[in-house]
């Protein structure tokens, strides 16, 4: 798994792309800026994602202590996507990016995708199934060490 998060990690920019990041309940976000304070998960997940269907809990729990900005990928219109995280009680922010507009600078093409940013840059990127503890010891090691 580490190989491929390496792989992986080459095709994805250093920084964070120049983006308008606005939310589906309507919050602008600048990666950038909110990393400068510590780390930032970017999380990307789609709801046709089985997958998904493992990780978003997690990062939902992690939103408790880090701040975590969700790209849903071709996930429908935001009110059936708002209706979606309601119905799983899930407490991340969302940004919608039905056409893969937001997504493309990224390079990234799993679902699900969760990149550590650090200062504007992009320190960590995995995909698939993560543990809570293996993602801690990221946050922990790259909160520390950048």
């Amino acid at each position: 798994m580490f190989t491929q998060d390496l792989v992986r990690q080459r095709k994805v920019p250093d920084s964070v792309p120049t983006q308008q990041l606005l939310s589906i309940n309507g919050s602008h976000y600048d990666l950038a800026a909110l990393s400068a304070d510590g780390p930032v998960l970017v999380y990307f997940w789609a709801t046709w994602c089985p997958v998904c269907q493992l990780t978003s809990p997690l990062m939902s729990t992690f939103s408790h202590d880090y701040p975590v900005i969700s790209i849903a990928m071709r996930s429908g219109e935001d009110e059936k996507l708002q209706q979606y995280i309601t119905a799983k009680g899930y407490e991340f922010s969302v940004i919608n990016d039905m056409h893969g507009q937001l997504t493309a600078p990224w390079h990234i093409g799993v679902t699900p995708t969760i990149a550590i940013v650090v200062n504007g840059k992009i320190v960590s990127v995995t995909s698939g199934v993560t543990t809570s503890m293996g993602l801690r010891a990221r946050l922990w090691f790259y909160g520390n060490f950048n």
